[in-house]
């Protein structure tokens, strides 16, 4: 089955979603670089969050290639889920792979009996709050330099949740 986008008239073959391993921290090392550039998590923060035990990472995967991934971590006492990361590569941005990530990561945040979900994003970074907005996400708070490398000039990130049900 293929799928067509309008926002990039890019057509791509049906994405494959599966649990993240580490035989793809290469491949989610490139998404990640490719998506983030400076901002990017290094090789061992990416190898951390595939190999703890309360982390889920999932992947997108187009044609046996990594076209994105996403990693929640469970909170075992707070049943409270954090997204600590969603990076489609550039090439799939725009086709609704970041949505069917995002979309997974709550369904098992859920099945792992979470109901709320906490994130948070660049205080500048306008498409990923209006992508969180557009997925039921409500702003929290602004937090104050937050990141250490700037975005746009600001090391603010924005915090938002979702409650689940």
């Amino acid at each position: 089955m293929m799928t067509m986008t309008k926002m990039k008239m890019m057509t791509i073959s049906e994405p494959v979603l599966r649990r993240g391993t580490l035989d793809d921290l290469e491949q989610i090392a490139i998404v990640e670089e490719r998506a983030f550039g400076i901002h990017a998590y290094d090789y061992p923060s990416l190898r951390y969050m595939l190999k703890k035990t309360n982390a889920i990472t999932v992947v997108s995967e187009v044609d046996g290639k990594v076209a994105g991934y996403a990693t929640v971590y469970i909170g075992m006492k707070s049943r409270i889920a954090h997204i600590e990361s969603i990076a489609v590569d550039p090439d799939y941005q725009g086709t609704g792979l970041g949505r069917r990530m995002l979309l997974e990561l709550e369904r098992i945040s859920l099945e792992r009996g979470c109901h709320k979900i906490v994130l948070e994003t660049f205080e500048n970074n306008k498409a990923a709050m209006n992508f969180y907005k557009n997925s039921g996400y409500v702003f929290d708070k602004v937090v104050n330099d937050y990141y250490v490398i700037p975005y746009d000039g600001s090391r603010n990130a924005v915090k938002f949740h979702k409650f689940m049900v």
